[in-house]
């Protein structure tokens, strides 16, 4: 065997095989420096965040105007690595840095951001700011008295500590501090904080502050002075980060934030309340009176969820765009440069650099990973004897194949049967459509209303016209075996931009790319319009198809509240009699006889809290007039009146949204008949956890009843005046906020009022 000592050694790898921002160097080491492109959206942001540092003080000793910024962009992007820049600017630019703070919403909630917010700031960080206007009342108290401008200036330069000027001059403190107090009430606008931060001044208040501070609850020496309400939930965390940034933001000071990853806590799955939301416009307000520079980075749909008033406060959007080949040339010199002290492309070529950008679609994770592979890939073979040290498109392609093919065919395979199987659609997993072996279709999804269906072919990825190859000659196999049939091509890797272009072509859509964060919408989406029926089919066909497709849907819904009861049931043994109770009226929605449960506890509700319910099932009744519509049309009703009921009736939209209006109002009557029966149980310890079980069974029922599916309904005239356009389309805002007014955040509104009607 030959001894490879010879040999040279391995080349330091300038590429980060992570290919994250480094986020956790600012204190450990503030001088550190990432490999940084200027990207279009670098410079917006930059532009932003230059533009509040370097505005002028406002004028009548009034603070600055703040602003705020969204940076948005998907999965490797660059998010992270921009709002680190951005802090490190700000840190770099600012007198104070420690007024520049990065955060991350991992947490998932405002409560934990708060906390992490304020540990970030430290206690000694807040203490500081607070003597910081100590300082300047203790100032004004001795230009007014005439002393010496010695301890003025030892004061101004922070020589001497505010407290230590006080005690040499035998000043009176507690006068002083009750200027301090009222100070930091009109700064903050709330007396809790001004008296909780002024006692950060005191000794031996520090810990009962900083534990209030955190979240806790407040010790006896806070209650004694009137502080008795912790901060724990989300609308008071967003308070207190507003009152700290108009702490820190006042006095002409200038406050950098960023928080990162906001789309953890503002997603379409997990909407916040409308308190909380109502509670992060005003911290939004709040920053941009305080003077501050608020950075928000999320995902793209991070900002499509909140309301357009919350949307609005938020003046500039920069979006974060894939990188281009001159951004991934320049990327892979400064790298080098910063490792081996010149700048250079080689190993690369400007055709690798090319290819290797279009593999990784311009992503800046995606390219900084194939670059660390295809570096180490080319320093291990110029090793081997006679091979140079450089990076081919040969390895960019084995690169990109062993990076970014997600999963094995297994797991895909799993995956989409899981889909097929949770939407109740009849498939046939390697199913051979024609004769020939290019004809079998990974899954082949048929559907009773049509002739034909939909195969699902799955492929590796698509780096080269070899691999096209391939895949046209499976999807030419298959329309052959079944002209008709819908076709989805699922790659789980990465396509050529080349490639992508002539399956474009082919398949008249693009491809379906394995993105495990879309994936399951994507491709339930695709499936959904390939069972749409034709276009020629009979209304009565269309109609049939859509009520099959809701009473699928109800039983899904249904298979959920099975679900969330027997879980409950295996939690909470001890309240098997009350769980028994709230499981019989949810089956009312499995067919039984309509809301005569929640009809006959409704004597038995307060008045508050059978208004809540009777406003919300009054709303749908008043919207769909179903009953009405049918009563009318079997009253010996002329002829003009049976076909405006075949018209609604033929209108597929018409009937998805009455159906989904009935299924909200059962939703409702049993929540009403839940409740009632909440209030003939005795009365123990556990109530308020069982009124909480309630409200989540309802709130997880709803969210399979999304509101904006009853937009048809606005859009018709009712029924009673449909003879009247004008006056109906008129009235189309009303009926919608009527019905959203009534059905939104319903439950936590029926907690309030139960309470409210509650003494005990």
């Amino acid at each position: 065997m030959s001894d490879r000592s010879d040999l040279p050694p391995s080349r330091k790898n300038p590429f980060s095989p992570m290919a994250v921002a480094r986020i956790t160097d600012f204190d450990a080491d503030p001088d550190a420096v990432d490999v940084a492109i200027t990207t279009d959206a670098t410079r917006q942001a930059l532009a932003h965040l230059t533009s509040y540092l370097d505005a002028p003080p406002a004028r009548g000793g009034r603070d600055r105007t703040g602003t705020v910024v969204a940076v948005l962009g998907d999965y490797g992007t660059g998010k992270t690595h921009l709002a680190v820049r951005l802090v490190r600017h700000a840190r770099q630019v600012l007198a104070d840095p420690t007024h520049a703070l990065y955060l991350d919403a991992t947490a998932e909630s405002f409560i934990e951001l708060y906390r992490r917010f304020m540990q970030k700031l430290g206690r000694e960080g807040v203490r500081a700011q607070v003597s910081e206007y100590y300082a300047d009342i203790v100032a004004d108290s001795l230009q007014s008295s005439g002393l010496t401008s010695d301890m003025l200036e030892w004061l101004g330069s922070r020589q001497l500590e505010p407290q230590e000027v006080v005690e040499r001059l035998g000043l009176m403190e507690s006068a002083l501090l009750r200027k301090v107090q009222d100070t930091l009430r009109e700064v903050t606008n709330d007396k809790d904080f001004g008296t909780a931060l002024t006692l950060l001044l005191r000794p031996g208040f520090e810990h009962s502050v900083w534990s209030w501070l955190l979240g806790g609850a407040p010790d006896q020496v806070l209650v004694e002075r009137g502080i008795d309400t912790p901060i724990d939930t989300e609308v008071a965390a967003l308070e207190a980060m507003g009152v700290f940034a108009l702490l820190f933001g006042g006095r002409q000071r200038r406050f950098v934030l960023a928080v990162d990853e906001l789309d953890k806590i503002f997603s379409a799955d997990s909407r916040p309340q409308a308190r909380t939301m109502a509670a992060f416009q005003t911290l939004l307000q709040v920053f941009a009176k305080a003077g501050a520079c608020l950075v928000l980075c999320g995902l793209p749909d991070f900002k499509s969820v909140l309301p357009a008033a919350v949307r609005q406060r938020i003046p500039y959007t920069v979006v974060m765009s894939g990188l281009s080949q001159g951004e991934v040339r320049e990327f892979v010199e400064l790298a080098q440069e910063q490792v081996f002290g010149s700048r250079q492309l080689a190993p690369f070529t400007v055709d690798t650099t090319r290819y290797l950008r279009d593999l990784a679609r311009g992503n800046a994770r995606n390219v900084i990973r194939l670059c660390h592979r295809v570096f180490r890939m080319a320093d291990d073979l110029s090793r081997t004897p006679g091979h140079e040290f450089a990076v081919t498109e040969d390895m960019v392609r084995q690169a990109a194949r062993d990076l970014f093919g997600s999963l094995s065919s297994d797991d895909v395979d799993g995956v989409v049967r899981r889909l097929l199987d949770a939407n109740g659609l009849d498939y046939l997993h390697r199913h051979l459509l024609g004769t020939v072996e290019d004809s079998l279709a990974d899954f082949w999804v048929t559907f009773p209303e049509h002739t034909t269906g939909c195969a699902v072919l799955i492929t590796r990825s698509l780096l080269e016209n070899g691999d096209l190859g391939a895949v046209r000659r499976r999807i030419s196999a298959v329309r052959e075996a079944e002209p008709d049939a819908e076709l989805i091509l699922l790659v789980n890797g990465v396509v050529a931009d080349g490639v992508a272009i002539q399956l474009r072509e082919l398949l008249g859509r693009e491809p379906l790319v394995y993105v495990d964060r879309t994936f399951a919408d994507d491709f339930k989406s695709l499936v959904s319009a390939s069972r749409r029926p034709p276009g020629d089919a009979d209304p009565l066909s269309a109609l049939r198809w859509r009520m099959d497709q809701l009473a699928k849907q109800q039983s899904s819904i249904y298979g959920f509240i099975e679900h969330l009861a027997e879980h409950m049931d295996g939690v909470r043994a001890s309240s098997d009699r009350q769980l028994g109770a709230i499981q019989r009226q949810l089956g009312a929605l499995a067919g039984g006889p309509p809301g005569r449960a929640a009809e006959a506890a409704a004597s038995r509700l307060p008045g508050e809290v059978e208004r809540l319910f009777r406003d919300a099932v009054d709303a749908l009744e008043d919207l769909t007039q179903v009953d009405v519509m049918f009563e009318e049309a079997f009253d010996h009703a002329p002829t003009t009146t049976q076909e405006a009921v075949h018209r609604r009736l033929r209108t597929p939209e018409f009937t998805q949204a009455a159906a989904q209006a009935e299924f909200m109002r059962k939703a409702v009557q049993a929540f009403r008949a839940a409740v009632s029966q909440w209030y003939q149980a005795p009365e123990d310890g556990d109530a308020q956890d069982r009124l909480e079980e309630l409200c989540g069974i309802y709130d997880g029922i709803v969210e399979f009843l999304p509101l904006f599916l009853l937009d048809p309904l606005f859009k018709l005239p009712p029924w009673s005046a449909r003879a009247g356009g004008l006056v109906a389309e008129v009235g189309q805002g009303s009926r919608r906020a009527r019905v959203h007014e009534a059905l939104r955040n319903l439950s936590p509104r029926v907690r309030r009022a139960v309470f409210r009607s509650s003494p005990a």
